[in-house]
C-alpha cells in the first residue's frame, strides 16, 4: 500500500507538512513576478528560480553577516561505543522476535499479559475500575504502582485479590489516597522469543535488514557505520540550528511575499484536514467529532482567530527560513541540478512504494520539482553555513 507521501514530506521543517496530501489545484500559475509560491516546473527549470525568488525575498528581509558565526555544539553524538553498537543490534533482534500466547505459568515483570480486573472501594465497584481482556505489560507503570507490582508472581487462570492504595495526588478526588481491592484474573502471558545472533541468522535476514554483509562481524561493522552516520547527521543538524538561530536574531524583516504565504497557509490547512480525516475513527473514539473539535483538542485552537494566528505564525517561520537559505544560495552560487532533484525523487519513490519519481509527479503534479529542489537547496546551504561557522 502506498504511503501518504505528500503528508510527511516536510515534517522535519513544520509541525505539519506544508505539502499537500493529494493532487493540488493548480491555482499558483500567476505570472506576477513577486509570486514565489511553488509552480509546476521541470527539474531542469528549478535552478533558475533560486535567483529570481532571492530577488523577491530581498525586498522583504535583510540578512546580517552569516559567515564566521561562532557556536557551541554538543559533540557527544559523534562518539559511537561498542555498547552503542550492541544495543542497536539488540534492538534489531527484538524487532525479529516471535510471540506466543501461553495459558499456563507464572507472571513476571516485563511480561505482557491478558487479564480481567475489577476494583472495589469499601466493597462497591467504582467507575472505571472494571475491564475485561485487557492487554498490559507488567512494569510499564500504566497502572497505579500497587496494582502494577501486584501482578508479578500470579498463576495464569487463578483469581487474586490485590490490595492497592491510590496515590494521594490521583486525578480522581473520589479515589485519591483511598485503599481498594482489585480482583484480578490473568488469562494468558505473551512470551517473546528473541533470535540468537549467529552468522546463519544474519545471512538469512540480511536482505530484510537492508545490509550487504552476511556475518555477525559484518552486521556489527554496518551497524557502527550507520550509527556514526546518524550521529554525524545529528551533529550537523544541531550545528546548523545553532547557526540559524544567531542569523535569525539579527534579520531585518519587512514582511512576507503574500502569495506564497497564503499558499503555505492553505496547504497547511489541507494537511491538517487530511490528518484528521485519516485518523477520524480514532479521534471519534476520543470524543472528537468534527474538525473544529480536532483543532481545539489536538492543537488547542479554540476558534477561527486562534487557528489563523497559528497558521500565519507557522507559515511565516517556515517562509522566513526559506527566504534566508534561498538568498544565501543565490549570493554564493549554490546550485541545484535536475540530477539532484531526480535523485531525491527516486529515493522517495523507492521508500514510499512508487514505481519511480515520474509516478509521484503524475500523482501530485510538477510542483514536486520545486519542493524537492528546495529540499536539496536547504541541505546544501545548511552545509555551507556549517562549513563557514566557528566552533567555540
Amino acid at each position: 500500500m502506498k504511503k501518504k507521501f505528500m503528508s510527511v514530506m516536510l515534517a522535519a521543517t513544520l509541525v505539519v507538512s506544508l505539502v499537500g496530501c493529494g493532487k493540488k489545484n493548480n491555482n499558483n500559475t500567476a505570472t506576477d513576478a513577486d509570486d514565489t509560491s511553488n509552480k509546476a516546473i521541470t527539474a531542469e527549470e528549478y535552478n533558475a528560480t533560486i535567483a529570481s525568488n532571492a530577488a523577491v525575498y530581498k525586498k522583504y528581509i535583510t540578512l546580517p553577516e552569516y559567515k564566521g558565526i561562532a557556536v557551541s555544539v554538543d559533540k557527544s553524538s559523534l562518539t559511537v561505543s561498542d555498547d552503542d553498537v550492541e544495543t542497536y543490534i539488540s534492538n534489531i533482534l527484538s524487532s525479529y522476535a516471535t510471540s506466543e500466547q501461553v495459558t499456563e505459568g507464572t507472571t513476571a515483570s516485563g511480561d505482557t499479559i491478558s487479564l480481567d480486573y475489577s476494583g472495589k472501594l469499601d466493597g462497591v465497584a467504582f467507575s472505571g475500575g472494571t475491564a475485561t481482556d485487557v492487554s498490559y505489560t507488567i512494569g510499564s507503570g500504566k497502572f497505579i504502582t500497587d496494582l502494577d507490582q501486584g501482578l508479578v508472581g500470579l498463576n495464569v487462570g487463578q483469581e487474586y485479590d490485590i490490595p492497592c492504595t491510590f496515590p494521594s495526588d490521583y486525578s480522581s478526588s473520589d479515589l485519591a489516597g483511598k485503599s481498594v481491592i482489585f480482583t484480578v484474573t490473568v488469562h494468558s502471558i505473551t512470551k517473546k522469543t528473541i533470535p540468537e545472533l549467529t552468522d546463519e541468522w544474519v545471512a538469512a535476514n540480511a536482505e530484510s535488514m537492508g545490509i550487504e554483509g552476511t556475518t555477525v562481524e559484518a552486521l556489527r561493522k554496518e551497524a557502527r557505520e550507520y550509527l556514526e552516520n546518524s550521529g554525524k547527521s545529528t551533529y550537523d543538524s544541531n550545528k546548523y540550528s545553532a547557526v540559524y538561530e544567531v542569523i535569525k536574531k539579527d534579520i531585518t524583516v519587512n514582511g512576507y511575499p503574500q502569495a506564497e504565504l497564503d499558499s503555505l497557509k492553505s496547504i497547511l490547512k489541507q494537511n491538517m484536514e487530511a490528518e484528521y480525516n485519516q485518523y477520524q475513527s480514532y479521534y471519534s473514539a476520543q470524543g472528537i467529532s468534527d474538525f473544529s473539535s480536532y483543532l481545539s483538542s489536538v492543537y488547542n485552537l479554540s476558534d477561527d482567530a486562534a487557528y489563523d494566528d497559528y497558521a500565519t505564525q507557522t507559515a511565516q517561520e517556515y517562509l522566513l527560513e526559506k527566504m534566508v537559505l534561498t538568498i544565501i544560495a543565490a549570493d554564493n552560487g549554490i546550485d541545484v541540478s535536475a540530477d539532484d532533484i531526480n535523485e531525491i525523487g527516486a529515493t522517495y519513490a523507492s521508500y514510499y512504494g512508487y514505481t519511480d519519481y515520474q509516478e509521484i509527479l503524475d500523482t501530485y503534479g510538477n510542483e514536486m520539482n520545486a519542493e524537492l529542489g528546495y529540499e536539496k537547496l536547504s541541505e546544501k546551504v545548511q552545509s555551507f553555513l556549517n562549513d563557514n561557522s566557528v566552533e567555540q
